[in-house]
């Protein structure tokens, strides 16, 4: 008995350094998890908020779906961050950033489009014009300096 608890006390204490080293390992991908997981919180209440108000069924297969999109979110995140870091060390491959950026705008579209249900302002529509004439000002400055320099 002395011999079995002595191998699994080794074992937790290998298991708990191994987890140690992955935390310290994902560290600079953690932001992204981080906005990521508010992100789909926040889908997920202003989702049963939606459903609520245009009388839809809340079923476990829709939330079941958060799950699932919480578990591959932080696959696909974690994979491109491997990659980036394993096969292109010091390269600025910005992978992590691509991927952790293109599912936060998933969510983001997803979130304003509840919001927008429940309150009935087209807030996609907005953020999208707001964020067309920042890059049309921006674009006008650059051709500007351009054009003087």
């Amino acid at each position: 008995m002395n011999t079995l608890y002595k191998f699994l006390d080794g074992l937790l204490a290998f298991a708990y350094k191994y987890i140690m080293w992955f935390l310290v390992f994902i560290t600079p991908a953690h932001p992204f998890l981080y906005l990521i997981f508010t992100l789909l919180g926040l889908d997920f209440v202003t989702g049963i908020a939606k459903s609520k108000k245009l009388n839809e069924p809340i079923t476990s297969k829709r939330m079941r779906d958060t799950t699932i999109k919480f578990v591959w979110y932080s696959v696909a995140v974690l994979a491109a961050f491997f990659i980036e870091n394993t096969f292109f060390p010091g390269a600025s491959l910005y992978l992590t950033k691509l991927i952790g950026g293109y599912i936060t705008l998933t969510e983001f579209k997803s979130l304003l489009e509840n919001v927008s249900v429940l309150t009935g302002i087209d807030l996609w529509t907005l953020v999208q014009a707001k964020v067309t004439d920042y890059f049309n000002t921006k674009l006008k400055i650059n051709d500007k300096k351009d054009e003087t320099n």
